[in-house]
Formats: C-alpha cells, structure tokens, sequence
C-alpha cells in the first residue's frame, strides 16, 4: 500500500486511550503478536523490547515514554509529538503527503487544537487510521452544529475500522455514532439497531470483565458504554410504560458491573439514576414489588453521591426529584422520616429553580411538596403550596396540573373533615 505504515497492520490506533491511542507500532521483532493483542484492548502476553515506550505510554508515563524515542526516523519523531505535544515537536515530523502518517499528523493536531482544519481521508490510507481520521472530522462536524454529517462520517468509519481488523475500535466509533442518533438525531429506535450491531462486531471481545493490566477494561468499557446507550434510548422509547423497563433494567445492570464509583463516577452515577428511574416505572401491583422503591432509592441516593448543583445541575435536580418522589411511597416502618426527608428534598430544589423562568416546573415540585406534608398532616403549609402551585399552573394555562392541585386539595379537605 502506498504511503503504508512500516509497522503491523492493523495498528492499534485509536483503540486506546489517549495518547496511546494514537501511537504508531514501529516495525520491530515482536510488533505483530503485541499488535494483535493491543487492537482487542488486551495486554501483550510479553512486551518486546521495542515497545517499552508505548508500555509507559499506556502507564500515563508519556515523559518516560518520549525519552525511550530517540531514533531521528519518521515513525519515532511522530510518536514523539504524539507524546510532547506543541508546534516545535511537529515541526520535526516529516510524513509524505497523502499517506499514513500525514494523515495521523493531521489527525493529532486537530484533536489537540493545534489546527483547525480535519485531516482529509485517503485512499491510500490504512482502514484503522481512515477511522480516526474520520471521527475528527465527525467532531468538527459536531463543532459546526451538523449531527447528520457527524453520524455519517462515524458510520463511514465503523466500517473502515472494522474492515481493518480493529474490533475495538469499530465498536467504540460505534457507541459515539448510537448515542448522537439518540441524543442529538432524536432518534432513539436507530440507536437502538447501531448498538444491537455494535455488540456483534466480529472479534470484539467479549464479557464485561475488568482487566489490571496496562491496558485497563478498554473492550469491558465499550461494552458497558454500548449498554448504557442503549438503556437510555430504550427508556426513550418507551416513553413512561412499563413493559420496555425490564430491558432497560438488564442493560443498566451490564453496565454497572464495568462503571464503579471509584472508576467511573459520572458513568457510575448516570447508570444508577436511570437504573433507579427504570425500577420506579414498573408497576407495584405486590408487596414484592413495592420494594423495588427501596432499589430505586438506593439506586438514586448512588447517583446523588456523585451528582452536585455545582458540577451537574440538571442531573442532580432530575435524581433529587425523583428521589424526594419515591421517598412518599417507600414501604417503611420510618414513613413519617421520609416523608419529612422529602418535604426537605423538594424545599431545597425550590431553591434552585426560577419561577420566572420555570413556572411549571416550580408548580410540580410545589404540588409534589404539598402531597408530602398533607401526608405529614401539615395542612395549612400544604394549602400554602397548592395555592402557590395553582397560580402559577393558571399563568401557564396548564389545566391539568390545576386538576392535581385540586385533587389533592380535596384529599387534604377530606382528612380534615375525617379529624372533626
């Protein structure tokens, strides 16, 4: 192949974390065996000599990693501005246009802000580094506000990767391109079949056990991420009913046996929240069911251990909301410290919403307050806030969050007449 890579093929490019996941293999005695390991996200059974640098690299060692490069040929002088990083350490490479290692320069750059300009695909280039190339330029897609170019152009390399033989990576491409389809496309049923495909991408491997080598859980990781996309587009799909939850359920679960707290708290936490927000949609026509509140809120406590108003405003009010919801309902032999939990829960989120800005929302988490202290017997700050919920449902001519409001009214008259 003209313009080819000097080392094995398929590299391992892009199937790594950063800056590994970049790093060429030069062609040394023992390159191919570490290759074939290192595009499944698996450690070398034995690390030839001259790839102790991508081994450090792999450590987060990168300063140890550019010392051991100090061949003047082109593939060690990229590897080193790979490592170093900055203009004067590019300036020393030296790739022939339209190749290989151009098109990799290219794509470095880009993806550490030093150009603006994605790199161009080649028809000489090889099918793993035609796939990094090609998610940059899904990024500067993204950059540009164009999702459907971006969706396209992973799906572009989804198949260059998995022609080259890099499962891994053919399967990660796969999870970003599933989770645009579904967050950004709105269209959570194509994210759906990208993932159901990704999870068969021949050579990936499989199980989501976690590794302790140099190269951590990468494969377990993008199983685990496929499985939280595809929970999230599931939930979607099944818009509040509960017979899509058990499926969500299983592909939460998956996940959470890769995304731990300490390892992967933001994952950790998303998983949990939804995992949490699946168990409380299902029905609770049991006793048996009915503890799966006690799931859901364990779950949702989980996510609000990593979640704060500071860092993720919009994931903790959605976990704190549901959390206060759930407590009302949680059997318990401590129903009164619940309830009083939750009226607090719903006080603290008032907090932070703006009633000019978000009348309905202020108005639900009122009407929600107001349920917790009728239960708790606080009849007149209950009026208070239905009162309060009423008005602003009426601005917003929301007919019926007026009705709720009345109807828990009518429960809190009917209470009131019952003590008389």
């Amino acid at each position: 192949m003209t313009g080819g890579l000097p080392g094995p093929r398929p590299q391992p490019i892009g199937a790594l974390p950063w800056p590994a996941g970049l790093l060429v293999l030069p062609d040394v005695p023992g390159a191919a065996e570490a290759a074939s390991r290192l595009v499944l996200g698996q450690n070398p059974e034995r690390w030839p000599a001259g790839l102790e640098f991508f081994r450090a690299a792999l450590r987060g060692d990168a300063p140890l990693a550019a010392g051991q490069l100090t061949a003047p040929d082109p593939v060690s002088a990229y590897n080193r501005a790979v490592l170093v990083g900055g203009e004067q350490a590019w300036a020393q490479v030296r790739a022939e246009p339209g190749s290989d290692l151009a098109v990799l320069a290219a794509t470095a750059r880009f993806s550490v802000g030093l150009t603006d300009q994605p790199p161009e695909p080649g028809q000489s280039v090889a099918g793993e580094v035609n796939a990094v190339a090609r998610s940059a330029r899904a990024a500067a897609a993204l950059e540009r506000g164009d999702a459907v170019a971006a969706v396209d152009e992973l799906a572009a390399a989804v198949t260059d990767a998995a022609g080259a033989g890099s499962p891994v990576l053919a399967a990660t491409l796969a999870a970003t391109r599933a989770d645009l389809l579904r967050d950004r496309i709105g269209d959570p049923a194509a994210a759906v079949a990208a993932v159901d495909a990704a999870l068969r991408t021949p050579g990936l491997p499989a199980g989501l056990t976690s590794g302790h080598d140099e190269t951590g859980n990468v494969a377990a990781e993008v199983r685990a991420e496929l499985h939280l996309t595809r929970a999230l587009a599931r939930q979607q799909l099944a818009a509040g009913a509960a017979a899509g939850m058990p499926a969500v359920v299983a592909d939460l679960t998956e996940a959470l046996k890769v995304f731990r707290e300490d390892s992967h708290p933001e994952l950790f936490a998303t998983a949990s929240q939804h995992l949490g927000l699946a168990y409380l949609t299902m029905p609770m026509s049991s006793q048996g069911d009915r503890l799966r509140v006690g799931v859901a809120v364990g779950c949702l406590r989980a996510a609000l251990r990593v979640f704060t108003p500071e860092h993720h405003p919009l994931a903790w009010s959605s976990a704190q909301l549901n959390l206060a919801n759930a407590l009302q309902y949680l059997p318990s032999a401590h129903i009164q410290a619940n309830l009083e939990e939750a009226t607090r829960i719903y006080q603290e989120l008032l907090s932070y919403r703006d009633e000019a800005g978000d009348p309905v929302g202020v108005a639900r988490i009122l009407l929600n307050q107001a349920n917790a202290l009728g239960h708790l017997g606080a009849f007149e700050d209950a009026r208070d806030r239905l009162n309060r919920a009423r008005t602003l449902f009426g601005r917003a001519g929301d007919a019926e969050g007026i009705a709720a409001a009345d109807e828990i009214q009518a429960s809190i008259e009917a209470a009131l007449a019952g003590r008389s």
